[in-house]
């Protein structure tokens, strides 16, 4: 049987086939239960491994490290939320009217929101690790998907936005639903947050970005 293809960036296998894929999920959806349950401090590769059902040296196959795991379950846990924000940005909402900003805002919200005790500790690792760039990049995809649009887009022409602006109002946006999400939510509910972080999308693109 072949062996599935190195990576040395973000782990030793790149999982090709069914089986690897199942481990690799395996692995992540153990480290994220142990998080969970029990928190950052207790977590250990033999742990994981334990949890998953698989011995430590196949864990080592895929992972060189416990960090290793972490970082590469926090892009996984991304590139979801990444997903989810195109979802919203093409398709209306089922759940009733609401603007394209609206939408991928909620859609990072719930990317961000579930599973507070494993989304806060994943943030921190990407934070430690110098990996917080790649925070922004679902706020960034909003920004970018919108100037792509002809017309109007929630009441204002996006393509004019000058990148600067841009980059300052994405950050702001990532950084508050992080915030929230660290802290646990516990002073601002999911629907507040969004009804504001929208109005503070609407009033800087209204009075600010489009200025030249």
């Amino acid at each position: 049987m072949a062996r599935a293809k190195r990576d040395s960036t973000s782990g030793r296998r790149t999982p090709r086939q069914q089986r690897s894929v199942q481990a690799v999920e395996a692995i992540f959806e153990a480290t994220a239960r142990l998080i969970e349950g029990q928190g950052l401090e207790a977590l250990t590769t033999a742990r994981i491994a334990e949890v998953a059902g698989y011995g430590v040296g196949t864990v080592y196959d895929y992972f060189p490290s416990k960090n290793a795991i972490l970082v590469a379950l926090a892009r996984h846990e991304l590139d979801k939320t990444a997903a989810a924000v195109q979802r919203a940005l093409r398709h209306a909402d089922a759940e009733g009217p609401a603007t394209a900003t609206q939408r991928a805002i909620r859609a990072m919200i719930r990317g961000f929101g579930g599973r507070r005790r494993l989304r806060g500790a994943l943030l921190g690792v990407m934070i430690a690790q110098g990996h917080s760039a790649e925070l922004a990049r679902s706020v960034e995809m909003i920004g970018e998907f919108l100037r792509r649009q002809e017309g109007p887009i929630d009441g204002a022409d996006l393509t004019r936005i000058l990148p600067e602006r841009l980059y300052v109002l994405s950050r702001a946006v990532v950084g508050v639903i992080r915030a929230w999400a660290m802290e646990g939510g516990a002073e601002v509910s999911s629907q507040t947050l969004e009804i504001e972080l929208t109005e503070l999308v609407r009033s800087y693109v209204e009075h600010r970005l489009l200025r030249a």
